[in-house]
């Protein structure tokens, strides 16, 4: 069993951003960064990208809720 830098840092930055640790633009920057010093792959940028997405998506969903449910 060997230790995958590159999965690690990817699922990293997903479950940073879900739970509310560093904010979707630094987990970009940080995921720019990590691909510049082939830390991880365009594919792993792009899985980050992607979480980073629906993250986004998620939020507004659930403000949306609520201020629907405040009026």
């Amino acid at each position: 069993m060997s230790f995958d830098l590159s999965e690690f840092l990817t699922e990293g930055l997903i479950s940073s951003v879900n739970n509310g640790l560093i904010p979707s633009d630094l987990a970009t920057v940080y995921a720019g960064n990590y691909l510049a010093k082939s830390m991880i792959t365009q594919a792993q940028v792009t899985q980050v990208s992607g979480a980073i997405t629906a993250y986004k998506a998620a939020q507004a969903s659930a403000d949306q809720a609520a201020a629907d449910q405040a009026q």
